[in-house]
């Protein structure tokens, strides 16, 4: 991207609550086939979930309280100018963690402004039965066009519309990119913004039963997705979208 305050590149984090940190770490681990990386942070509160190939962005963080929760890095190499970037757009400042900036959208999504650069290559989608690729924004209805047009201008990507109309993509303009972002417009027609990660599977049925196996339970299934609740309480789905080119399938 052109834009020095434009993100480079994403990073899903999920939060998780300490007491249940070993367990949740294990269980994403296993479900996704990544390695774990040394711990980092001063009481050692963060590990990145790292792939077979390609730069990783899935990464975890233990809370001291609250619940479990999701929220996204953006990558960029002007941190101030992607600070501008986000406020002009209706952004306001959350809290500031060791100089990073934590924001929130106009609906409540936390997110950080990280530093990072562009480089090549990146992620490559080399996993052709499942893989952990996606965040899905959450959004009520009443804050569905103000959020669609923010995360749009934030991430300088194109939305698209997806297989329903109550979902919009952000158009990946590298085919070979890490995180893809996905929107989703709720039932609920207030409360605030939340996120949660998708799978691409190759079999969801076999997938399905897999994840139980790993101690995760099933909530609901339905046409292209089936929502499941991991071992700690985090909401996810698999879904049914080629693992490599993330097309439903």
């Amino acid at each position: 991207m052109s834009s020095t305050g434009a993100p480079a590149w994403f990073h899903l984090f999920l939060d998780v609550p300490r007491e249940r940190w070993e367990e949740a770490v294990g269980f994403w681990s296993a479900a996704t086939g990544w390695a774990i990386s040394p711990p980092r942070g001063e009481d050692g509160q963060f590990v990145t979930l790292v792939p077979q190939t390609g730069d990783s962005w899935l990464k975890m963080q233990a809370l001291d309280d609250g619940e479990p929760r999701i929220h996204v890095d953006l990558d960029a190499a002007d941190r101030e100018e992607a600070v501008e970037r986000s406020v002009s757009h209706g952004a306001t400042p959350a809290w500031t963690y060791d100089g990073v900036p934590v924001m929130r959208s106009p609906g409540g999504m936390l997110f950080c402004h990280t530093v990072g650069e562009e480089s090549q290559p990146r992620f490559a989608r080399s996993e052709p039965e499942r893989v952990l690729d996606q965040v899905c924004i959450d959004i009520p209805r009443s804050r569905w066009d103000q959020e669609v047009a923010f995360w749009a201008a934030v991430t300088g990507r194109t939305p698209e519309p997806a297989k329903t109309p109550e979902f919009v993509r952000l158009a990946d303009p590298d085919p070979h990119g890490g995180l893809r972002i996905l929107l989703q417009r709720l039932e609920d027609e207030d409360g605030e913004v939340g996120a949660h990660p998708d799978v691409a599977v190759a079999n969801r049925a076999s997938e399905t039963c897999r994840h139980e196996a790993l101690g995760a339970d099933t909530v609901g299934v339905f046409e292209w997705w089936t929502v499941m609740r991991a071992p700690y309480g985090q909401i996810y789905c698999l879904t049914d979208r080629d693992p490599v080119t993330g097309r439903v399938a």
